[in-house]
Order: structure tokens, then C-alpha cells, then sequence
């Protein structure tokens, strides 16, 4: 009897963690997406919890309670199955992107920052030994939103694309979606367009899409590059990780 309830208070108290830390529905097999590792920050030891495969929160440190995003690489998204294209199907490629966090916990790696944010307030911080393992083993792609990306990195994601690794297995489209914006979040005046960003995989760079539509929540978005498409599902970032819509959780 005394052992029911001990198991029963442990999983009161695994519920209570994913409701108030994400402040509402979440599926609790994403908790599962996430690891605790080791960086050296600017030759420091620091204590993060990896999110995924390019993102982290910091437990300890300067930067502590502060979320991340890592600079030179990016993976997929692993908030929800809103990835496809060719003959992938959205929740093959969820299902690759739930070891991601484990590989980047998996050792200690070198990063550094100078505590500059991104467009979400999250510090940016560059792995350059991270961002070329995701990227050998086909969980990453080289990725730069101004000029062009680390031609290493980039002689990687040619190498895992000609060995067709990871998410590369079925096919290489010419241009990847790795972010979507309804017009309808445009919230300023001065600006007449939305931007979504596309990937090309042959160069690395991140181009943006300016468009005027309004997306729906959980409306699949395809676009084409020279012939070949990809798809993302739109969620607005703050239905990302709290109170998730039914396409994020699988219902």
C-alpha cells in the first residue's frame, strides 16, 4: 500500500512539472525529446538542459533560466510533427528528431558567447564541434541567415546528403522550410509583409519568402524551389511549447 502511494505521488509530481513549466496541454512524450549535459562556456562548466538539437536552457552559470539557440547549424523542430517533403511523412521525421537532445548531452562541448540575444530574447551561443557532429550524422543542417555558412560544416551536409544519413535517407530537396510567419502576426504598421525562411541545401544560406498571407493554426504550408517541395505546419511560437494545439499532441 505504502509503495502505490509513493508511485502515485511520483507521478502527481511528473504531471505538476509539465503543466507548470509549459503552462498548459503538452504531451508528456516530448518531456522524453529532452536531455541534461555539460558545456564548457567560454571555458566555463556550465549545467544546460538540451531541448533539442540546436537549442538549450541554462541551469546554472551567468545565463541561468535563459533558453538558447546555437549559431551555424539548425535541426528540425521538435515541438510537434510540422516537418515534410518528398516521401517523408511528418511523424517519420518527428520521430528522428527525439534523439537529437540526447547526441548534443551526450558529450561535453566547447561553446562560447558574448550573451547577444536572437529575435526571441534567446542567447545565441556557437558549438562549432556540435554544429559539425549534427551535421555529419544527417540531424543537422549547415545554416546561415546572413552571408554564407562554415564551409566545413557545409563540406558536411554534402557528405551526409551523398550518403543519404538521417533525414537525408529518402531524397535532397533543393529548398528546406525551417520557418514559418502568418501575416496575421504582424503586428506594425511599417512593415507590409511577412517573411518565411527557406533553406537551400546545396549553399547552406537561409533565404526569406515575403508573402502576405494569413495562415490558419495547424495549416500545412508547402512551398516549391526549382520543382521540389517542402511543407512545414504553422504554429505561432507562443502555441509552441504551452497550451499546444491537437496537431501538435496527436490528436
Amino acid at each position: 500500500m505504502r509503495s502505490l502511494v509513493c508511485l502515485s505521488l511520483l507521478l502527481l509530481t511528473a504531471c505538476h512539472t509539465i503543466v507548470t513549466r509549459y503552462g498548459g496541454r503538452r504531451s508528456a512524450k516530448d518531456d522524453a525529446h529532452e536531455a541534461d549535459g555539460v558545456i564548457l562556456l567560454n571555458g566555463q562548466k556550465t549545467q544546460v538542459r538540451w531541448s533539442d538539437g540546436d537549442s538549450f536552457d541554462f541551469l546554472d552559470g551567468p545565463y541561468e533560466g535563459q533558453g538558447s539557440r546555437l549559431v551555424g547549424y539548425n535541426t528540425l523542430e521538435s515541438y510537434g510533427p510540422v516537418h515534410r517533403w518528398g516521401l517523408w511523412q511528418r511523424e517519420e521525421l518527428y520521430e528522428m528528431t527525439k534523439g537529437d537532445a540526447q547526441v548534443c548531452a551526450s558529450q561535453e562541448w566547447e561553446c562560447t558567447t558574448g550573451g547577444e540575444p536572437d529575435a526571441y530574447q534567446r542567447v545565441l551561443v556557437n558549438c562549432p564541434k556540435l554544429a559539425l557532429e549534427m551535421v555529419k550524422k544527417g540531424r543537422g543542417l549547415a545554416y546561415a541567415v546572413r552571408g554564407k555558412p562554415d564551409p566545413i560544416v557545409l563540406d558536411a551536409m554534402h557528405q551526409a546528403q551523398r550518403a543519404r544519413r538521417g533525414i537525408w535517407e529518402r531524397g535532397v530537396p533543393r529548398g528546406l522550410i525551417t520557418a514559418l510567419h502568418s501575416f496575421a502576426e504582424n503586428t506594425d504598421p511599417r512593415y507590409k509583409t511577412s517573411s518565411n525562411r527557406v533553406l537551400d541545401t546545396r549553399t547552406g544560406e537561409a533565404f526569406l519568402r515575403k508573402h502576405t498571407d494569413t495562415y490558419e493554426l495547424c495549416e500545412e504550408i508547402c512551398l516549391t524551389t526549382e520543382g521540389d517541395f517542402s511543407c512545414m505546419v504553422y504554429v505561432p511560437y507562443e502555441r509552441r511549447y504551452k497550451n499546444q494545439p491537437p496537431c501538435l499532441i496527436g490528436e
